[in-house]
């Protein structure tokens, strides 16, 4: 008798029908090209470790095979399981770095007594393991039963660098090519940049730690060529952020611009290092192969878009899920990482919740829900507070001087109450004034938590001073929102509250601008800032315009009003919202002085029209009062959702002209 021949294919292409190319020998060419390399097996051969299997299951007993062979394969393959299992159940415990040791809340100090909603839901914990490739990308892979992540991840062979037939990107080397190279400036320029960013930006969106990201910068510049692309588009983001900090007559933008005023070399300098970083997020397909360097370079490219006014959403959305995939929506006391990389996670995921929950505001609750995880808000400490090994201080009491994290923290809790404010009725009913006076506690617990974090100190930071006038402004805005719906009515109660609001935003918008400290902070006074203040300003108008309330804005808030007007016609032709802001408050504010002269400082000195009451501005500007209430309160939130074309078309021929005043 004949025995039976063995099939030439492996396993894999005969099941598949397809031609198998190879020499007999796994990996055959086919599943190699395929990404079956892991599986590929020939009946020829000794069974190997199937990717997809939990256990190692043993090859069916060929009949030529002897009983005796059989038995020994077999008995192997049992020790080679034995000893896997039992090595990595035994390492479980001692897997886990240190973590932080931190309250699953925000800490009793910076959370206001009031606060109803904690940080966590019933969400159930989340455990799992991080899995790190060759090339230092990672994946999360979650775990509910003890050991279980830590065996497939030990069975499996690591993933194909790049999968078969995705059409997004085309395969790369994974270096760092001249080309990219090249868009970087010169080193003089690459480290003034540097500086920059982390003298401004990086206290106010503190999202990377900034000793790692320093000590990953001196490996750059000694083989740039060798550095992860994601850090290099890392730092391509900051340096767009940088150069948005610099000022007019700042070198680096005369040497390496070439547009026809600064503002203009700001803008395209700054768009080409955003659009050089996500070149090199491509290059490392970043869809399918990232790690928290990634997220970081996503995180930063999002925010330097949102204060550009580019459309960030559809990348929002995938910044997020990346998130998730390596990770990040799991604590880190439960995922194998050090204290600086848990650090470094939880500021990510807080940095990317306040990303989503405004935009998705602002968007008017696309996703009708919002991201939640239990996650534990970053420490409220310095970077170099952080070592690794060692438990962190959390310095999350008032009475200790600001750090590095807490703006972002504060930031971080007045989104939430931005959103509970856009969520409020359109039409405020009796049983709706409880909650306009819970929301408005919690704002004022927020401002007397800032003034005796900021204000008690003798000597403060340039960074925390300025970032704690940034604060101002925002509550002061959420406070205008909160209680505008009430100032057509006889409350006058939140009319003294709007009126308090507006005349500190537009104080804290004037020291921004005027105190030369505060320069580098020009790319927000002639962003945020300005709309923050166009909406104070709107508000002091529509008081001023009615009769019932005029009397209660002396001549000392109509005049910095009208100085505010002027700092914004100033910064007009960098700043298409200061301009857009000024054609539409400044025809009426025209009409509240009957002219103004400069001072030796450069600062108006205003006479108002008349000493008699006025009659209102009502009549006269009915859009005003219409652009001001119904325009949902989401529109407000940012100038790249507010609708300006409508706003500048009240003066138009239907409305009623400037003249008649």
């Amino acid at each position: 008798m004949t025995s039976k021949r063995l099939p030439l294919s492996c396993e894999n292409c005969r099941q598949r029908k397809i031609r198998c190319i190879g020499s007999g020998h796994s990996p055959c060419q086919t599943c190699a090209r395929r990404g079956y390399a892991s599986s590929c097996r020939f009946k020829r051969q000794t069974p190997l470790v199937g990717a997809n299997a939990q256990i190692i299951q043993p090859q069916q007993s060929d009949p030529s095979l002897g009983l005796m062979g059989n038995v020994a394969s077999l008995e192997d393959l049992l020790k080679q399981n034995i000893a896997l299992t039992t090595a990595l159940l035994s390492q479980k415990g001692q897997s886990r770095l240190p973590s932080p040791i931190s309250s699953p809340e925000v800490p009793s100090s910076l959370q206001p007594s009031l606060e109803e909603k904690p940080l966590h839901g019933p969400l159930p914990s989340r455990t799992g393991r991080l899995v790190v490739s060759t090339s230092n990308h990672v994946r999360f892979a979650p775990s509910h039963d003890i050991g279980d992540s830590d065996l497939l991840e030990a069975m499996q062979e690591p993933a194909s660098s790049f999968p078969v037939g995705f059409p997004f990107f085309s395969e790369q080397s994974g270096s760092v090519s001249d080309e990219v190279l090249d868009l970087l400036p010169p080193l003089l320029h690459l480290e003034e940049l540097k500086s920059t960013y982390f003298r401004v930006f990086s206290p106010l969106f503190h999202v990377l730690h900034d000793p790692t990201f320093h000590t990953k910068y001196q490996a750059f510049k000694r083989n740039p060529r060798s550095t992860p692309l994601a850090f290099v588009g890392l730092l391509f983001v900051i340096l767009s952020l940088a150069v948005t900090a610099l000022d007019d007559n700042h070198l680096v933008l005369t040497d390496l611009g070439h547009g026809v005023s600064p503002h203009a070399n700001v803008r395209s300098l700054s768009a080409k290092y955003r659009s050089a970083a996500m070149r090199c997020l491509a290059a490392d397909n970043f869809m399918v192969r990232h790690n928290l360097c990634t997220v970081q370079c996503l995180v930063l490219l999002i925010y330097a878009m949102n204060h550009a006014q580019e459309p960030a959403w559809s990348l929002l959305g995938t910044t997020l899920h990346i998130a998730v995939a390596i990770g990040c929506a799991v604590d880190p006391d439960h995922l194998n990482v050090d204290r600086i990389q848990a650090e470094e996670r939880r500021r990510c995921w807080a940095a990317l919740r306040m990303l989503y929950t405004i935009q998705n505001t602002c968007l008017g609750n696309l996703m009708p829900f919002r991201v939640e995880a239990n996650v534990a808000l970053p420490a409220d400490i310095e970077d170099d507070e952080l070592v690794t090994g060692s438990p962190s201080p959390r310095n999350d009491s008032v009475d200790t001087p600001p750090t590095q994290m807490t703006y972002l923290l504060y930031k971080f809790r007045l989104y939430d109450l931005a959103v509970d404010i856009c969520q409020l009725p359109a039409s405020i009913q009796a049983h709706d004034h409880a909650m306009i006076e819970t929301l408005d506690v919690k704002i004022t617990q927020e401002q007397e938590c800032h003034q005796a974090r900021f204000t008690t100190r003798l000597i403060l930071k340039p960074y925390d001073q300025a970032h704690f006038y940034i604060l101002t402004i925002y509550t002061n805005h959420l406070m205008l929102l909160l209680h505008r719906s009430q100032l057509n009515t006889v409350d006058n109660k939140s009319c003294e509250k709007c009126l308090k609001a507006a005349t500190g935003t537009l104080s804290k918008f004037e020291a921004l601008c005027s105190t030369p400290e505060f320069g580098s902070y020009r790319w927000y006074m002639d962003g945020l800032g300005s709309f923050y203040a166009f909406f104070a300003i709107t508000t002091l108008l529509v008081l001023l315009g009615n009769p019932q309330h005029e009397t209660e804005c002396n001549p000392e808030t109509v005049v910095l009003l009208v100085r505010c007007v002027e700092k914004m016609k100033g910064s007009a032709s960098r700043s298409s919202i200061c301009q857009k802001a000024v054609d539409i408050v400044d025809p009426i504010v025209q009409c509240l002085t009957s002219g103004h002269v400069a001072d030796s400082n450069g600062d108006a000195e205003l006479t108002l029209l008349g000493e008699s009451p006025n009659e209102g501005l009502w009549p006269t500007y009915p859009g005003l009062e219409s652009m001001f209430y119904d325009v949902p309160c989401e529109q407000w939130l940012t100038p790249s959702e507010f609708v300006w074309n409508a706003a500048q078309n009240l003066w138009g021929p239907s409305s009623a002209g400037v003249s008649t005043l």
